[in-house]
């Protein structure tokens, strides 16, 4: 049996928009900016030195006025104001 690998192209994208971050557990938002952003994935900067490893949602402002999007994600490594986050995909209400 041929087992087929994808080759899919995670291509990090530079980015500056305003996110929030919000860890499981937590009540209140953590303001941040998007560094960069891939389809795996994003990076954040900001006030992020006490975000826990783990489940969380990311809050993206819009490019174009609407409304923002929120994404299920985890914070998989954090390091001198910046994490980095495992998009999981939308959040479910």
């Amino acid at each position: 049996m041929t087992v087929h690998v994808p080759r899919r192209n995670y291509r990090r994208h530079s980015s500056a928009r305003d996110t929030r971050l919000r860890p499981k557990g937590y009540r209140t938002w953590i303001e941040a900016s998007m560094i960069d952003w891939s389809a795996a994935g994003a990076s954040l900067s900001g006030p992020v030195e006490t975000v826990p490893l783990g489940l969380a949602v990311l809050a993206v402002s819009p490019m174009d006025g609407t409304s923002e999007i929120h994404l299920s994600c985890e914070v998989i490594w954090r390091e001198k104001g910046k994490v980095g986050l495992k998009l999981l995909g939308p959040v479910s209400h």
